[in-house]
């Protein structure tokens, strides 16, 4: 999916998709660049959209990795279960819905790109607690945003938060690196 397709479709369901446009090469790294390569570790996505994130992470996962995507756009879900990698799961399911999915303490990361200041408080604090079950202690929680809005929600929610800042997307975005634990 190009640039002017991804825009046409966040247009469409913006409430959703939380972006005019696709995540920069730039936020892509520093969003997965803690996520190791040189291990098979269980990996989460969540709100994959197009994928620009998830083909990172696959290129960048051991090839003994699995990664499973969590998107509700259709459009988004067909471009996904198009891509040639069998690590690759697409559940075209909400991401309140893990548990359903995985056992408690299973998952070495989950990646976030929901919206999440566009989404009703209670089913944001649910994918959170939904995110804190699956992961397996010393596991992290890596989220972007346009603005520190859920900054709280998160300092709340993990016993450690970092916060990077990119320049180098549209528009310029916040990083969130999260622990239940010392790493």
């Amino acid at each position: 999916m190009n640039n002017w397709s991804f825009f046409r479709e966040a247009v469409r369901n913006f409430r959703s998709t939380g972006a005019i446009a696709r995540a920069s090469p730039l936020l892509i790294k520093r969003l997965i660049e803690a996520v190791p390569s040189d291990r098979p570790l269980r990996v989460i996505e969540l709100g994959p959209g197009d994928g620009c994130i998830t083909t990172a992470l696959l290129d960048r996962l051991h090839p003994g990795s699995t990664l499973t995507a969590f998107e509700i756009n259709p459009a988004f879900v067909r471009r996904l279960q198009q891509l040639p990698d069998p690590r690759l799961h697409v559940h075209s399911v909400g991401a309140e819905r893990l548990s359903e999915h995985f056992a408690p303490q299973s998952i070495d990361f989950v990646v976030s790109s929901l919206p999440l200041s566009m989404i009703p408080q209670e089913v944001k604090e649910e994918i959170i607690r939904q995110s804190q079950r699956v992961l397996r202690p010393g596991g992290q929680f890596f989220q972007y945003q346009y603005a520190l809005q859920d900054y709280g929600l998160l300092k709340d929610s993990f016993n450690r938060v970092n916060v990077s800042f990119t320049l180098g997307n549209l528009p310029p975005a916040f990083v969130y690196s999260c622990s239940l634990g010392l790493l």
